[in-house]
């Protein structure tokens, strides 16, 4: 491997690390603010549902923010998982363990993730086109080219787990055959 392939893969493994670190902060305030939703008194909720423009039933509408803060705290544990798992990828490739199973492993992980991520974001824009409260977030848009681009990202996963597959196959095949010419080798 040479010095530059080492240096991206090291690069890449401290911003997966800062971005789960990142995503654990983020999940700790969303859990926070989901219980000081139910905590807080109803004078600052109303407040808080005028600022929002969830002004009909305060119970339901703080029910609501709760429920949006939980799944936006789902959404967060997928990115956490993904760059976790992302991590551990890398570091079996800097360390050139390219074809064994844990990489085959964190990989479906990345995979089920990121189909967790693209329903869960489905949730989050439903959840809020009941209360007509479009475009709440720009950090995970739901549009169709959001939808068609999270659609690529699970196609190219999946090619690169078959890809991983078969690779592992084939390297299992190659020790297999190596084990048994070596002792044929010594007589």
């Amino acid at each position: 491997m040479n010095f530059f392939t080492k240096t991206v893969l090291k690069f890449l493994s401290i911003m997966s690390l800062i971005a789960q670190v990142l995503c654990a902060f983020a999940g700790l305030m969303l859990l926070f603010a989901s219980g000081a939703l139910l905590l807080v008194p109803n004078g600052v909720k109303k407040q808080l549902l005028q600022y929002t423009d969830l002004n009909s039933n305060t119970n339901l509408s703080v029910w609501f923010l709760v429920l949006s803060c939980l799944v936006a705290l789902a959404i967060i544990a997928c990115l956490f998982v993904i760059m976790y798992a992302l991590h551990k990828i890398i570091g079996n490739i800097h360390k050139q363990h390219f074809f064994v199973s844990r990489n085959l492993t964190y990989l479906k992980l990345i995979l089920i993730s990121i189909t967790s991520f693209t329903v869960l974001n489905f949730i989050s824009k439903l959840l809020f086109a009941q209360v007509h409260a479009y475009n709440v977030s720009v950090i995970f848009p739901y549009s169709w080219p959001s939808l068609i681009g999270n659609i690529l990202l699970l196609s190219i996963v999946y090619m690169l787990y078959v890809v991983f597959k078969y690779g592992i196959s084939l390297q299992d095949d190659f020790n297999n055959v190596i084990k048994m010419e070596t002792p044929n080798e010594k007589n």
